[in-house]
């Protein structure tokens, strides 16, 4: 029979009567509390009691506290005459049991009560949760900045489609949590001066559903690759380990008998060491290959060029210069795809190797197949304005598209692009559902132009 129980805890923090029910509900299953944190509380088996429970707060108090002060001890000691018994200190909690049926209850004025509560939703609350919102408000402004540079990428990326909800998930349960802080304690007052006590309910279903959505976006968004959930497992782990060790560091320095600010000190210096050493492990085992930073595309080979180790690629391309020009030479042919249920978006590219003598007969090309209809036109406005003209005092550096026939590539529209004094082989081609912008290394032949079009309309990106 286990004499040990963790349970998973649902109910907030600042909700002492749901609390209190709860572990009135333990003990008369035969299990009494012994330990709490944020996510499981551990109980111990005893004989199935009827206790009444009480839970108080200490504003003062803090989980980095070597030992309770004189205060808490005073407040603890005159419970005890009423015949409350102390079970558990946890952070600014404090929880007390009793077996008799009328004894008094400890906290009999709401004011005092609400306001204690207040002061520690302050204190842990106020701040916790607005750093994250604002932290949040940031990642998704640098998303916003990846979505305008280049819009193809970021769609076809089911981490940046699935992570931009996630990030609106959380940021409006952090202003959730501060709304609630302000709305009670607001309501609460005014209770208080009337004589009753109005506690923070907790919402069961908000908490279950914000994890159960949050952890549906979170898969979505790894779920494009095996990489991407490789790399979740790994900060998961680092996270997981960093937690466990500094939770360890502030246990062993509060029975050391270490002030409080030199606790936390201690601690947040090892969360941030830690970090940093996780964070320069992930990349050095990516850089060295232990880690791959993708999937797409593997090096086959190297070779040396004036002393330096070049990688050589050997994807498949729908489109290589050698269904153009009868040309003998050795390339490398490099191939990245991505796929979202908006976009599917690749990019291609076929280099010389260095050293040979042949130039200029090198290919590059994106190729953006559109699903969702309506992103049509914003994606191909977008490849557009990514050439605008600049005016430096009063002269105009050329960099833009200017409409050309399309009836040589078999499309609906087609561009070509002018920049500084001249006319480069770049081409910006539209079909039906599919956008390529392809740059040629050489002056394209009309043949060869009709059948870069054939290929590229109808090719099917793998």
């Amino acid at each position: 029979m286990r004499k040990v129980k963790r349970v998973f805890t649902n109910f907030s923090f600042y909700d002492p009567q749901t609390i209190q029910k709860k572990l009135e509900e333990m003990a008369a299953r035969g299990w009494m509390i012994r330990k709490a944190d944020n996510l499981f509380w551990t109980y111990e088996r005893m004989e199935p009691q009827k206790l009444r429970f009480a839970v108080t707060y200490f504003p003062g108090a803090s989980e980095f506290d070597p030992r309770p002060s004189e205060k808490q001890l005073d407040k603890e000691a005159f419970c005890a005459q009423d015949g409350w018994e102390l079970v558990l200190r946890w952070d600014a909690i404090q929880i007390f049991y009793t077996d008799r049926e009328n004894a008094v209850p400890i906290d009999t004025d709401p004011v005092p009560q609400v306001e204690n509560i207040h002061r520690v939703m302050k204190k842990k609350v106020l701040f916790t949760q607005l750093f994250t919102a604002v932290l949040i408000v940031l990642q998704m402004y640098l998303q916003y900045g990846q979505l305008r540079r280049d819009p193809a990428d970021y769609l076809s990326s089911s981490f940046y489609i699935f992570s931009l909800p996630l990030g609106v998930l959380l940021f409006l349960a952090a202003v959730h949590e501060v709304w609630v802080c302000f709305r009670w304690h607001a309501r609460a007052r005014r209770a208080a001066e009337d004589g009753i006590f109005l506690p923070v309910k907790s919402s069961w279903w908000w908490s279950w559903g914000l994890v159960l959505l949050s952890a549906l976006f979170l898969v979505l968004a790894v779920s494009g690759t095996s990489l991407r959930l490789l790399y979740l497992v790994c900060w998961l782990v680092m996270m997981g380990a960093i937690y466990a060790l500094a939770n360890r560091l502030m246990g062993w320095m509060k029975k050391k008998g270490a002030p409080r600010l030199v606790n936390l000190g201690a601690s947040s210096l090892l969360i941030m060491a830690l970090t940093f050493v996780g964070v320069a492990g992930v990349v050095a085992a990516a850089l060295g290959g232990w880690l791959p930073l993708g999937e797409d595309s593997q090096p086959v080979g190297q070779y040396d060029w004036d002393g330096l180790t070049m990688d050589i690629y050997d994807d498949p391309l729908p489109l290589t210069v050698e269904d153009l020009v009868e040309v003998d030479a050795r390339w490398s042919r490099q191939a990245r795809v991505q796929e979202s249920f908006l976009v599917r978006y690749g990019e291609y590219r076929q280099d010389l190797l260095y050293g040979q003598e042949l130039r200029g007969y090198e290919l590059s090309y994106e190729i953006t197949d559109v699903k969702l209809p309506i992103l049509y036109e914003f994606l191909k406005n977008s490849l557009i304005d990514q050439h605008r003209d600049e005016v430096h005092d009063d002269f105009v550096f050329v960099d833009h598209y200017e409409a050309v026939d399309p009836a040589p590539w078999g499309a609906l529209e087609a561009w070509q692009l002018h920049w500084s004094d001249g006319v480069l082989n770049t081409y910006l081609v539209c079909w039906e559902n599919r956008i390529v912008e392809i740059k040629f290394y050489w002056a394209p032949t009309r043949a060869q132009i009709q059948t870069a079009g054939e290929i590229l309309q109808n090719t099917r990106l793998a």
